[in-house]
């Protein structure tokens, strides 16, 4: 017999949990699947286009740009690609 909070099932997708207090077992028995509204991460994405180029860039500014991204969950190209229109805005306009 499982306990309360004890899973039957080989992965989640078959998990049945039993001994539900009596209002969360009515609850769930009542819920219905709701459709995913959420949009994609691809439509908060900077809309900008971008063209592919070959950069070389010294060892040492890249490995800056890779700890920061890297500590801050970024991607080091696209913070790259930041400073560097942050600094053609300023500087070259």
């Amino acid at each position: 017999m499982l306990g309360i909070g004890d899973k039957e099932g080989a992965n989640m997708k078959t998990v049945k949990y039993v001994d539900a207090p009596a209002d969360i077992a009515d609850a769930i028995e009542a819920a219905v699947p709701v459709d995913d509204f959420l949009p994609s991460p691809d439509y908060f994405a900077d809309k900008i286009m971008k063209e592919k180029i070959t950069l070389n860039v010294d060892r040492g500014s890249l490995r800056l740009f890779r700890e920061y991204a890297s500590k801050h969950g970024l991607k080091y190209q696209s913070l790259m690609n930041q400073v560097l229109a942050s600094y053609a805005e300023k500087q070259l306009q």
